[in-house]
């Protein structure tokens, strides 16, 4: 990546915006009096470093990488012993794995902290509060799941991207509705005499 550039331009007469200008509120072009904001942090001033793609053997004495044998080792794998370049080396759980070791111990299911996939119990007790609603019948065998599900699962982990428990409210109020309505229909029903 090519360096930052010395100057930032105005985006309507191209004209400098000087480093005074930089991270202010209610700045204005100096040429063409236009509002200006221009926000920037430090990471604009630095080099981003290329992603390592592995050093090139240059002696014979060198070790090279067990995947990759034309390139540099750096580091071994903490699991199996072997010598990683760049480019294999995976920082895992504090530690330098292989990609190998990583797959063999998690189809071993030895690896407790990697997660492939995750149930969504959240979507699951929202379609069971929901789905059955045109059939209201079925609800009397849905609705004690959704809410089940809702409790029993209201703790466990998620997405893998952040969400609320929005949809377990949803499915709990909706439950905890029918539910009502099913007590009061057999009521009723003993009762209306």
């Amino acid at each position: 990546m090519p360096n930052a550039p010395e100057q930032l331009e105005c985006s309507r007469c191209s004209a400098p915006v000087p480093h005074e200008d930089w991270n202010r509120e209610h700045a204005f072009c100096l040429v063409c009096r236009a509002p200006l904001e221009a926000l920037i942090f430090p990471a604009f001033f630095s080099q981003r470093e290329a992603a390592s793609s592995g050093t090139a053997v240059m002696e014979a004495g060198e070790a090279s990488c067990f995947y990759h044998p034309q390139k540099r080792a750096v580091v071994p794998c903490d699991q199996c012993g072997r010598f990683l370049c760049g480019l294999c080396q995976v920082e895992f759980l504090g530690q330098n794995w292989c990609p190998q070791c990583i797959q063999a111990n998690s189809q071993k299911g030895k690896l407790a902290h990697l997660d492939s996939n995750r149930s969504l119990y959240d979507n699951m007790a929202l379609i069971l509060a929901i789905a059955p609603l045109p059939l209201f019948a079925l609800t009397i065998f849905t609705a004690p799941v959704a809410l089940y599900v809702t409790i029993r699962y209201w703790s466990a982990p998620g997405s893998i991207l952040p969400r609320t428990k929005i949809r377990f409210v949803i499915a709990a109020a909706l439950a905890t509705i029918q539910i009502a309505a099913w007590i009061w229909l057999v009521l009723y029903l003993i009762y209306r005499r």
